[in-house]
């Protein structure tokens, strides 16, 4: 039914013109934000950040299968084609996992503001891996927007700390950016295999979950193993008494799935119809940047300084060249 309302309504001519894709794609990549605030959030609730994680796959993957048993859109394809698409989407899944766990470990040490640019600054990663290893053009427009980027990440790094930790969130940001970074080349892999793009959306989402899902039980399965099992399993039961968990899991994996099919992939149809599909991301990470920032800024409360200010601005000009031809 959401389906066949959502097809009625993107045939309207508002939502085929560009005005309409450019509000989609900066609602989408506004909610984003969502995800750095729980992140931060959870932990000061006493929340173990992999328990929203582990039933926000349950969720994901769930409603992913059942979108396949109802629409019979198993893909149809060869094992070479699920590996080549399966594998890194996988592996990308537990390395978004574990760099959530990080980020999640930084922001309760650092300005979340700064933290928040860092991560996402990683989007320069899956373009230099394409230039590298799968001949994507670098013009001098893109070379510029790589140059942007990293020196929007020394800015941030180089920002006066405005937290009561001192130093103790840069290692962890700067390891979850490395994480950030090998998970976004793996999830992009596959579009670059012809044999693996027959293998689905649905069936991707469903097998990044399964990823996620698996890295969530080794982590909790470690955990409860380390910290002596009685005492771990409950924090867990605690926490699934605790209402701001499935309150997380019903933001986050809500506004993912509504998003996806109302805004997400209409929005980026209606800029890629007018010639403006390379300004989809940037147009999305930069929302997200700045509506963080400026949640931080308000909520939390964080000072925000000249250095800050520069590179936030340094940082969208770079994902706004980085994907201009």
């Amino acid at each position: 039914m959401l389906h066949q309302l959502t097809e009625t309504v993107s045939a309207m001519p508002f939502f085929q013109t560009p005005a309409f894709g450019i509000i989609a794609m900066v609602l989408v990549g506004s909610s984003w934000c969502l995800i750095g605030l729980i992140s931060g959030d959870a932990p000061k609730r006493k929340i173990e950040p992999a328990l929203f994680q582990f039933f926000g796959f349950i969720v994901a993957g769930g409603v992913a299968l059942l979108l396949m048993l109802a629409t019979k859109s198993f893909p149809q394809c060869s094992f070479r084609a699920w590996m080549l698409a399966g594998v890194p989407l996988f592996i990308s899944a537990i390395l978004n996992f574990s760099m959530l766990l990080l980020m999640a470990y930084a922001m309760q040490r650092g300005p979340n503001g700064i933290i928040w640019c860092v991560i996402q600054s990683a989007l320069v990663f899956p373009f230099l891996g394409g230039i590298v290893f799968f001949g994507v053009e670098l013009t001098w427009l893109r070379a510029l927007g790589i140059l942007a980027l990293l020196t929007a990440l020394v800015l941030f790094a180089c920002s006066k700390d405005n937290s009561r930790y001192g130093q103790g969130w840069r290692l962890p940001a700067f390891a979850a950016l490395i994480l950030a970074a090998l998970q976004q080349n793996l999830s992009v892999m596959p579009s670059y295999f012809e044999e693996a793009r027959v293998v689905t959306s649905t069936a991707r989402t469903m097998i990044s979950a399964v990823g996620g899902l698996a890295g969530a039980i080794c982590y909790l399965s470690f955990r409860m193993i380390r910290e002596h099992s009685e005492n771990y399993a409950g924090h867990l039961l605690h926490n699934l008494k605790n209402p701001a968990l499935w309150f997380y899991v019903l933001i986050l994996q809500g506004f993912g799935l509504v998003f996806a099919i109302t805004l997400f992939y209409p929005g980026m149809n209606a800029m890629a119809d007018a010639g403006l599909g390379g300004m989809c991301y940037p147009m999305m990470v930069g929302s997200c940047i700045v509506s963080f920032t400026l949640t931080s800024v308000w909520f939390l409360k964080e000072k925000v300084r000249l250095p800050q200010l520069a590179a936030l601005v340094i940082c969208i000009t770079g994902l706004v060249l980085i994907c201009t031809r």
